[in-house]
């Protein structure tokens, strides 16, 4: 069992760096300049706002109403909320490239 969670977290963390690279060689690149690439990096900043918010508040209502969380476990759920915000701004990138 543990080394299914050492290859889920190996492969959680691959997908973010993946995205991460693809979504500043789009920001960055020659593509992100013109009128649609503009608006693909709107409406994708638009999907994954929200899940900072929304990602917050789940938090908060599990800290509050359920189980109080230890620094060591808050890091941890920041710390997917922001991998996961920036994984979805990914994906949404490479969704709206493609059908746009």
């Amino acid at each position: 069992m543990a080394v299914l969670l050492f290859i889920g977290i190996i492969t959680y963390v691959l997908v973010f760096f993946v995205s991460v690279f693809f979504s500043v060689k789009f920001q960055f690149g020659e593509e992100s300049k013109d009128e649609r690439g503009k608006n693909i990096l709107n409406t994708s900043y638009t999907i994954a706002f929200p899940i900072f918010i929304l990602g917050w508040f789940i938090i908060y209502l599990i800290d509050e109403f359920i189980t109080p969380f230890s620094l060591e476990s808050y890091k941890m759920a920041i710390w997917f909320v922001l991998t996961g915000a920036y994984i979805i701004h990914a994906v949404s990138l490479f969704n709206l490239k493609r059908t746009s």
